[in-house]
């Protein structure tokens, strides 16, 4: 197991300076931070935390990762976990493990060196060895939104896929053949199966899948903007939009409507989570519904469970469902196609 000593030698700072960076006791200079981190990262190290005798009887709080606090379904999936953990009568020890794998892994290993009773993760960027990895340790871990065969008892997995799909699909039925569509980072497991479930729904009507069609964004509205302009710069022929993510879709019509684009009698828009505010637009946003609620009791249910050594009782695998509202329209309706 490697120790301060190891850090110290390879990251090339005193072991005073990699002490104070794992424990935060002052600062340290940024360049020697960033250095002292990739010496963590690279040599897997953990830090040592002193059992007392309340830790060895569990400790009553729960760690969880989310890849950022602000973005309203990690917000949301956090406070249903905290809520429901709560009513248990356990804490929540909570880490926004940014977007990168990296980042998501140092959270991971920050809860775990807090000494916390349990995981629970929604960490899209995270292999699947880490994760399996994390399963064969001695700490109970439950993984969201995501399926991973090896550790299939510990997923409580979000069909992305069939939403995609279903986004698709719908705007099919409606007449729609030019169907683009804006991803989300596809460094993303959920990104990636919501683009796959677009991609199936296209090529099963017999259509043919054109990249070209498809723009990736980071999940801000602004990104959502910015890829909807570079799919109107491409001058392709499309009647629909599938935004992966309904803050993606808010910027598409942002961008949609400063190009005078009337939503949905030229464009039609369908999005994916069911925010609250998509009820609440001048066209109420089309979406897929995202089963927040009922992913987290069930993560909590089984987070319990294994806790107490009980026998998995719970729903592994959940459907989003397809919430029909205005944003969307027959291609009768849609006189005009973008070109």
């Amino acid at each position: 197991m490697a120790t301060i000593k190891d850090i110290s030698e390879l990251a090339g700072v005193s072991q005073a300076t990699v002490s104070r960076v794992i424990n935060g006791t002052s600062r340290v200079a940024y360049d020697k931070k960033l250095k002292v981190e990739k010496a963590i990262d690279a040599l897997s190290y953990r830090k040592k935390v002193m059992k007392s005798p309340s830790f060895a009887s569990g400790s009553g709080c729960i760690g969880v990762v989310v890849p950022d606090f602000s973005e309203p379904l990690y917000a949301d999936t956090l406070k249903n976990i905290e809520d429901k953990l709560r009513e248990c009568n356990y804490h929540v020890l909570a880490s926004a493990g940014s977007s990168t794998e990296n980042s998501q892994r140092r959270s991971v290993e920050f809860l775990l060196g807090r000494r916390v009773d349990a995981l629970i993760l929604y960490t899209p960027h995270l292999s699947d060895d880490y994760l399996i990895s994390l399963e064969a340790q001695d700490i109970p871990v439950v993984v969201v939104n995501r399926y991973i065969p090896e550790i299939e008892t510990s997923c409580i997995n979000i069909d992305n896929e069939l939403g995609g799909k279903l986004a698709a699909q719908y705007l099919l039925k409606m007449g729609h053949k030019k169907i683009a569509c804006i991803s989300g980072p596809l460094d993303s497991s959920e990104a990636r199966e919501r683009l796959q479930g677009y991609r199936t729904a296209i090529e099963e009507a017999g259509l043919n899948y054109s990249e070209a069609l498809v723009s990736q964004a980071r999940l801000t509205c602004e990104s959502g903007a910015h890829a909807m302009q570079k799919l109107l710069n491409r001058k392709e022929e499309f009647s629909a939009v599938f935004a992966c993510y309904d803050q993606l879709a808010f910027g598409a019509l942002k961008s949609l409507q400063e190009q005078g684009y009337k939503v949905p009698e030229q464009i039609s828009l369908i999005g994916f989570n069911n925010h609250m505010f998509t009820r609440y637009l001048a066209s109420p946003l089309t979406t897929v519904k995202f089963p927040v609620e009922q992913m987290c009791l069930e993560a909590v249910q089984l987070i319990l469970q294994k806790i107490n050594n009980q026998e998995h009782d719970v729903n592994f695998n959940l459907v989003p469902a397809l919430v029909v509202r205005d944003s969307v329209g027959a291609v009768a309706q849609n006189m005009q196609h973008v070109y």
